[in-house]
């Protein structure tokens, strides 16, 4: 378990090929987050590449103005563009705000690349259905063998994701849908008739 964690961890979340990229992004990121994280990392491989992904952030958030002698709120910056804003949105589903990580998804879901797509995926096996069902409206219109190729290039991860699927709905959503109707069974049907499809060509 991290009781902290620094720009140079935040990196090891993407391809070494986009090391100037990731750097620059978990700099920015490395400045809103909290002193005190609680989290620990999980490994996947992207295309060959292993990245070491943050489970939970712990996000600063500007407190009332009533507290502001506790701590003062971050320096205002401009706004990332291009891969380096796509790579803060990545870090940003590691939020522990809900809300925060389908923002963060509903970004990187107009724009899938093979190093975003862990990022959706580790989503899926989470209980926020709203989520969820973003990725699953978004699947029609977004390169789903991104998404299928991280299915296959990590096997276990992808059969603890399923685990979680199946934990979730039989905890908080069972006495609201049938199993067949359970858009985290519906993600985990079509990803892996993406991935058979990939596998096939």
């Amino acid at each position: 378990m991290l009781t902290e964690i620094d720009a140079g961890q935040l990196a090891e979340a993407f391809p070494a090929a986009l090391g100037a990229q990731a750097v620059q992004a978990a700099a920015l990121v490395a400045r809103d987050l909290d002193a005190q994280q609680w989290t620990s990392r999980f490994a996947l491989s992207v295309r060959g590449d292993r990245i070491i992904v943050p489970r939970r952030l712990r996000f600063f958030r500007v407190l009332p103005a009533r507290f502001s002698f506790f701590r003062s709120a971050p320096a205002p910056r401009a706004a990332p563009t291009g891969d380096i804003a796509l790579m803060v949105r990545c870090l940003e589903t590691r939020s522990s705000d809900g809300f925060e990580r389908q923002r963060a998804v509903r970004a990187l879901l107009a724009d899938v690349r093979p190093w975003t797509a862990p990022f959706i995926v580790a989503l899926i096996g989470e209980y926020v259905i709203e989520i969820l069902e973003d990725v699953h409206a978004a699947l029609p219109s977004i390169d789903a063998a991104a998404l299928a190729a991280v299915l296959a290039d990590n096997p276990a991860y992808w059969r603890l994701t399923r685990q979680r699927v199946a934990s979730y709905w039989n905890f908080y959503y069972r006495a609201r849908f049938r199993r067949s109707d359970y858009v985290g069974f519906k993600l985990i049907a079509e990803l892996q008739a993406a991935a058979r499809r990939s596998a096939g060509a």
